[in-house]
């Protein structure tokens, strides 16, 4: 599933958390087994997307969860913080980051840290056992407001790297010229082509679910389709896009969206990832917030300083490739996308807002904006 938010998992998992309590004169709640974390993070490939999907995931539960208690600890001892990310992929080298450089205890807290596989990383934050997620998004954290479950972003961690790829000799120019064409992508469902389709429904006047001809694989092998020429274009993520821009070879059509956005005469901005909790967690643990929002400042300053730090171990296995033309690719995006940011200046928090209303009005995900998915620490 990787890198897309499979927005759909997120509404089922809701469905049946909501299910389980709901009230029939039985005094017996059902919940499901809490996931258990891995301990390192592997080499699945499951980016910043998946976590707007895992935000349904523990709806129900995340209402009823404390988080004031979340970081009690012995007087004298650092808070505790319980952070997760995705497995594999940039959200879980954001947070290795900070784990294996220190940077928690350095700004006052202990972190716990939970890498966890896509198909459970929603469940584990949205059931309570995680205080932070790294791999959610705001549509994702709108859609569990939808339902009950007051989840909020409130600091970005990814911009938005999606691209429409195609073969660098192809003689397709605009998303226009893909009309009728064969297209992969890794789900209607997901964060990639849920982003995508929103910017060519509003500004390229394109349905790609009617005027492309889509077909589905996973985000890896999206890539070998349009190397073997099966389809003219694919939608695709870093490390991916990067790896079909130098092995196909190929070129972006339409992105990265984060750049596309900076183009349009609205102001919208679209994550791929942000990090994420309960109103009651925030509510209650402000300056621990504060202090976790300061560790992913000095995570970004510390590989801005020098990007090729984010291929060498332990962050290489977490990428999960090996050509080097690829990985000199990505250090290269580190800082011309950028792939991460930490900008969240009011201007990015209100195109963030509009993000939202524009996915509602589309309705692609949800009818109307449920407010206050965005949320604002230390005012």
């Amino acid at each position: 599933m990787r890198g897309g938010t499979r927005y759909s998992i997120i509404l089922l998992i809701l469905m049946i958390l909501l299910a389980g309590c709901g009230g029939d004169g039985d005094d017996t709640t059902t919940t499901a087994e809490p996931a258990e974390a891995t301990e390192a993070p592997d080499t699945t490939e499951a980016g910043a997307e998946t976590t707007a999907a895992a935000a349904d995931t523990t709806a129900a539960e995340a209402d009823s969860t404390e988080a004031v208690d979340t970081t009690a600890a012995p007087e004298g001892d650092l808070p505790v913080v319980r952070l997760s990310a995705l497995s594999g992929g940039l959200t879980a080298v954001a947070l290795l980051i900070i784990e294996e450089n220190g940077f928690d205890t350095a700004n006052g807290f202990q972190g716990e840290y939970n890498y966890m596989d896509a198909d459970a990383s929603g469940q584990f934050f949205l059931q309570g056992n995680s205080d932070i997620a790294f791999d959610f998004d705001a549509a994702g954290a709108a859609i569990a407001r939808t339902q009950g479950i007051n989840v909020a972003v409130f600091y970005p961690i990814l911009n938005n790297n999606n691209c429409i790829m195609v073969a660098e000799d192809s003689p397709y120019q605009e998303p226009a010229d893909l009309i009728g064409e064969t297209v992969g992508h890794f789900g209607a469902d997901s964060g990639t082509t849920t982003s995508l389709s929103t910017v060519l429904s509003e500004y390229y006047d394109i349905d790609v679910f009617t005027d492309y001809t889509l077909v589905e694989t996973g985000p890896p092998a999206l890539v070998e389709l349009l190397a073997q020429g099966e389809v003219a274009a694919i939608f695709d993520f870093v490390p991916h896009t990067s790896r079909a821009e130098v092995q196909v070879p190929a070129r972006c059509l339409l992105g990265p969206i984060h750049d596309t956005l900076q183009e349009v005469p609205d102001n919208l901005e679209n994550h791929l990832s942000a990090m994420a909790a309960s109103d009651e967690w925030l509510a209650g643990n402000e300056e621990t917030a504060l202090a976790v929002m300061a560790a992913w400042d000095d995570a970004i300053e510390w590989l801005n300083e020098d990007p090729s730090r984010l291929v060498e171990e332990p962050y290489l296995t977490v990428l999960a490739q090996d050509d080097p033309a690829v990985l000199d690719l990505i250090v290269e995006q580190v800082t011309e996308i950028p792939l991460f940011t930490n900008d969240w200046s009011p201007e990015v928090q209100e195109g963030v807002e509009n993000w939202i209303d524009l996915a509602a009005e589309q309705g692609i995900l949800f009818d109307e904006n449920p407010g206050d998915v965005v949320s604002v620490v230390g005012e």
